[in-house]
């Protein structure tokens, strides 16, 4: 842990660990080949996922601390569900198609988010009220808790490659860039908002790709 914990260098008085630069750069490599639609961006994202449970852990972020074994689980399916898709679900490279919810669908995730978020929040201020001793008071109880809810439910579209995970990302991405920045954790937050970008061209990216496939199948 002391060597994850080493200070590898000091930028404008702000101590980049070895931890959390493993976990910006494979965040980085994971969040840009999956804008790109290529499965490896599964294969960094479980050691993202194992970086970031032991730096959200330092920093007292309980609820995305323990979504990065969600995310850890996704990861896995989602390596595999999108190399070995089904015969309907294919494109003519045998490769996973981009998939679109209803509208409908869309408002179901959104409600579902915000009522899980709700109480995922007060599980997280009462676990810690209940055992002090082995957690700190949680910051951003609330807000941490709906981001939570919300990546559950975009990193699940992405698994199964539905363009819908991007315009969530976005959102989330987003808040999580003030956060992180409000928390100290400086380049966390730059990445977050290298994030936001990346998404915001996926959304165009995997869109004109949807678009293509649904018109050379004449729907």
């Amino acid at each position: 842990m002391y060597v994850l914990n080493y200070t590898l260098l000091t930028l404008w008085n702000y101590p980049l660990s070895v931890l959390e630069l493993i976990a910006v750069l494979t965040g980085f490599a994971a969040v840009l080949f999956a804008s790109k639609a290529w499965s490896i961006n599964f294969l960094f994202g479980i050691v993202n996922c194992i970086a970031y449970f032991i730096l959200y852990f330092q920093h007292r972020l309980y609820s995305v601390m323990l979504l990065q074994l969600v995310y850890f689980g996704f990861s896995i399916y989602g390596y595999y569900y999108w190399r070995h898709p089904k015969s309907e679900e294919a494109d003519k490279n045998k490769q996973q198609r981009i998939k679109m919810l209803s509208v409908k669908t869309r408002f179901i995730y959104f409600v579902a988010i915000i009522m899980t978020g709700l109480v995922w929040g007060w599980f997280v201020i009462h676990l810690q009220a209940r055992y002090p001793e082995y957690f700190d008071p949680p910051a951003f109880p609330w807000l941490d808790a709906i981001l939570t809810m919300g990546s559950v439910g975009a990193q699940y579209l992405l698994s199964r490659k539905y363009w819908d995970n991007w315009p969530l990302w976005v959102i989330i991405d987003g808040i999580s860039t003030v956060l992180y920045a409000c928390m100290g954790m400086f380049f966390t937050s730059i990445l977050f908002a290298t994030f936001t970008l990346i998404a915001i061209r996926a959304q165009y990216d995997w869109r004109k790709t949807y678009d293509k496939y649904e018109g050379e199948q004449g729907y």
